[in-house]
């Protein structure tokens, strides 16, 4: 017989907490029926559980299931018993929740209510120990039955769990069906906290078709929706902080985890999810060792909890974490692609291709047996599961010898485009090379052996893709008042002494940062997918200059040169090499340039040897070039070079890109000369620049502010910034120059509707880039090239303030002759000679672009 009050205590136990628990206390006290107490302990037990005290709910629902014994009613016993089963399993207890569970399916009469609530609840434990197939028989019916009786909350409920099931499984569609069936039912009904699993469920289907921004759009506010509730919701944690992994932002995720992870101390699961998602964390942060230890205790957890599937996952995480510190076991990677053998999910296709890889060099036969297996996912998926999967098909063609490896990289490129293509944000657009990087290298290797055309093409491929096209920034008045703040931090920062109130306002703008970032995050792409530039394209435009691709094959620099149509590959030499000479020279003129004493003929030598090697030779007189380096070297001090020191060259993140800038074309000839404040010199090259272009717009001092500034740069012909420049290494996106009211900042660059179509930034470090993956960059120079601009002037290191303003002078005379920025800047070294303090600073200056 069924207790109208009990139920209504029950259902208010999960919509109204707070009254259900004064209610549950006022029949304790009061009453003495064993059934009505055991409606009432139960409904206490619910709200101590969902409020997370896990040991005082367990007493109650104890009391619940004994008073319910007593009565003798055997679905009141099967109902108490069902909810102590899942409580136990919050709390890590698996064996005995599968008993309480098991149980109550015996005990709960076929024919009532009950039977298909304990099912359910049974299902859902199920779930979480990994046992899906077993979750779906016992839901087999139970939508059915709760529709049938009219039970519309436990039919929301079901359905909810039906579509988290089928979203494990892939099926989408029937599990968006269900979910949005069960939304309407929970508004109607006004449970909140059942609406809000709901569209946690819905965003999760967004993810795994990977539709990150929206993703993380949906969580933020279901987020914001539970915190309005007073709960942290421990399962959002995770999901959040996986979705934000995938996007590349490794330190918000362990920031989200950390977040949650103290309350944890009475949830056992939950704590055992987060302990392995902060260590999938640690690896993308380059901290494997971390990711060890997390592992290892989540592994734990998972063992004493009797979740064999998560603690496969765990064995998942730690195997990549040993592989990255050199301690890969083939042994347990074939043993953990084993476990995964029937595993459709990218965790099956994961073990699978690190298995194959292990095995690859000693035993490729058995290799590719788990490469094929991991290939399988190549079209199922969201586009970066895809691209995992048609990385293992290359490298099973590869270790089989056999053709069409670059069809099966360029499909997992592909596949990496439409991700990109998905987001709004330059940086996590950027951060896709992380993805890319083996894809890339594989490419690079076969591309060799099939001429200089190919090496350019595929080397492109994964070159500074996210500078593509423009980036536009969202509209969003949330946005722009973080950066006020952040501006007005940063000024006050810039003005303090006292290191504590220095430290204390850091700390307050890195939050504000992370708010902008994350807001960026949350913005979706255009959906646009650049293509490669093909070879005729780029000699056309190329013109009389030369190119000078640079490529990283296997740890070996190889150097394509185009010239007059012509395509020559010639090997350079060992990769480590450069990048010592490369490190070497940087520090020989950071020390020119402060005076010191230095001889840079033997740096500048070595560095071309390393750089350049039998390139050299291949130079014609005077001709200009066009320098594509990987990104590492984008930052090399090219102009120490003796074969490049005199003559016009330029410096590209890609081919692709470079030719992008040479089509660009000015929207005016207006010119803008801009001096920040606290200069040395006081901003001298301005004024004496400006008088080269008596109709230039001028902004110096107060005038400068960035509203001011952002208003004259865009669709300027010509501009320069006179400012202290700021690289951020640990966050680019906010690399800036200081203006009268704050920083300009990379984000603001993106704000341009039309930017400069030539820029000059003597500022130091201006042209410094965060190199991504190897293969991507972000920073104020890149940001100016991936929305228009054709050509950048920028420093890549700390500059002499008197010698710049000699520099500038120089190069601004040969723009107003009609020079392009390479040429211009070319004069400026040649006129540097005989002043070693000016020479080094004209050294440390790139002309990147093609204006």
């Amino acid at each position: 017989m069924r207790n109208q009050h009990g139920d209504v205590l029950l259902a208010l136990a999960l919509a109204e907490p707070g009254r259900a628990a004064s209610m549950a206390s006022a029949s304790i006290s009061r009453d003495t029926d064993a059934v009505t107490l055991s409606y009432a302990h139960h409904a206490l037990g619910i709200v101590l559980r969902d409020d997370g005290d896990l040991d005082n709910s367990i007493t109650q629902l104890r009391t619940a299931r004994r008073l319910a014994e007593m009565s003798g009613v055997r679905d009141r016993v099967a109902d108490v018993r069902a909810t102590l089963g899942a409580t136990y399993a919050m709390r890590g207890q698996t064996r005995a929740a599968m008993r309480e569970l098991d149980q109550a399916v015996l005990s709960a009469t076929s024919a009532g209510a009950v039977r298909p609530r304990v099912l359910m609840r049974r299902a859902h434990v199920l779930a979480h120990l990994g046992r899906v197939d077993e979750a779906l028989n016992d839901l087999r019916t139970v939508v059915t039955d709760f529709r049938k009786s009219g039970d519309l909350v436990w039919e929301a409920r079901a359905l909810n769990l039906h579509a988290a099931m089928q979203l494990l499984k892939g099926a989408f569609e029937e599990s968006e069906r269900d979910l949005h069936r069960a939304l309407e039912l929970f508004t109607s009904l006004q449970q909140p906290y059942g609406e809000l699993d709901v569209r946690h469920n819905l965003a999760l289907i967004q993810f795994f078709r990977g539709n990150v921004p929206t993703t993380l759009a949906a969580f933020s506010q279901v987020a914001a929706r539970y915190s309005a509730l007073g709960d942290a919701h421990l399962e959002l944690s995770r999901d959040h902080a996986q979705v934000l992994l995938v996007a590349g932002l490794s330190d918000e995720a362990v920031d989200v985890i950390e977040s949650t992870i103290a309350s944890t101390s009475t949830r056992p699961r939950a704590r055992a999810e987060l302990f392995l998602m902060r260590a999938s964390a640690r690896l993308g942060q380059g901290r494997p060792e971390e990711a060890l230890t997390d592992s290892a205790v989540a592994r734990r957890l998972f063992i004493r909890q009797q979740r064999d599937s998560w603690r496969i996952r765990a064995d998942l995480v730690a195997l990549r974490a040993r592989i990255e510190l050199g301690l890969g076991s083939r042994r347990a990677a074939v043993s953990l692609a084993e476990s995964l053998a029937d595993d459709r999910t990218e965790d099956g296709v994961l073990a699978a291709l690190l298995a194959g890889r292990e095995l690859a060099v000693k035993d490729p036969a058995r290799a590719s047996t788990y490469l094929s297996r991991a290939a399988l996912g190549r079209n199922r998926g969201n586009p970066l599961s895809r691209s995992t999967a048609w990385l293992a098909h290359a490298l099973d063609l590869e270790v089989r010898g056999r053709p069409r490896v670059l069809q099966a990289v360029g499909n997992g490129l592909d596949a990496l485009a439409e991700h990109r293509a998905s987001l709004g944000s330059p940086e996590l657009r950027a951060l896709t090379a992380i993805h890319s990087a083996d894809l890339a290298a594989l490419a690079v290797r076969h591309a060799r052996r099939r001429g200089p055309r190919e090496l350019v093409f595929w080397s492109d491929r994964g070159r500074a893709a996210s500078l593509s096209e423009p980036v536009p920034a969202p509209s969003d008045p949330v946005i722009d008042g973080h950066l006020a703040t952040i501006r007005g931090l940063s000024h006050r920062i810039a003005e303090e002494s006292d290191p504590a109130k220095i430290q204390s306002l850091t700390r307050e703008r890195a939050q504000q940062e992370r708010a902008v970032r994350l807001a960026w995050a949350a913005t979706s792409g255009s959906g646009g997918r650049a293509e490669t530039v093909p070879a005729a394209e780029l000699v056309e435009h190329l013109g009389d200059r030369l190119l000078v691709q640079l490529v990283n094959v296997d740890g070996t620099l190889y150097a394509v040169v185009v010239r007059d149509g012509r395509w020559r590959t010639v090997e350079v030499g060992p990769l480590e090499a450069a990048q010592k000479a490369m490190d070497r020279a940087l520090y020989g003129l950071r020390s020119a340039t402060r005076g010191r004493p230095i001889d840079l003929s033997p740096l500048a030598l070595r560095l071309e040897t390393a750089l350049l090697g039998p390139v050299v030779r291949m130079l014609p007189t005077a001709r200009p070039v066009v320098i594509s380096p990987p990104a590492a070297f984008l930052g090399a001090p090219w102009g120490l070079i003796p074969s490049l020191h005199d003559r016009a060259f330029a410096v590209t993140p890609s081919a692709t890109s470079w030719v992008r800038a040479a089509k660009a074309v000015p929207s005016s000839s207006r010119a803008v000369f801009i001096a920040g404040p606290g200069l040395p010199t006081g901003g001298g090259e301005v004024v004496a620049v400006a008088a080269l272009r008596p109709s230039a717009t001028t902004l110096v001092g107060s005038s400068s502010t960035v509203a001011s500034v952002l208003s004259s740069l865009d669709g300027a012909g010509l501009a320069h910034i006179a400012a202290h420049g700021t690289f951020r290494s640990e966050s680019p996106m906010f690399s800036s120059l200081q203006l009268a009211d704050g920083p300009l900042t990379v984000d603001d660059i993106h704000r341009l509707e039309q930017p400069p179509h030539r820029i000059v930034l003597p500022a130091c470090r201006s042209g410094v880039v965060a190199a991504i993956g190897g293969q991507d960059v972000i920073g104020f120079a890149s940001a100016l090239l991936t929305q228009g601009t054709a050509g950048v002037i920028a420093s890549i290191a700390d500059v002499d303030d008197v010698a710049t303003v000699q520099v500038m002078l120089a190069l601004h005379g040969g723009l107003a002759s009609g020079q392009r920025l390479d040429e211009a800047l070319a004069g400026a070294r040649r006129s540097s000679y005989g002043d070693p303090v000016r020479h080094a600073t004209a050294v440390l200056f790139a002309a990147m672009g093609a204006a």
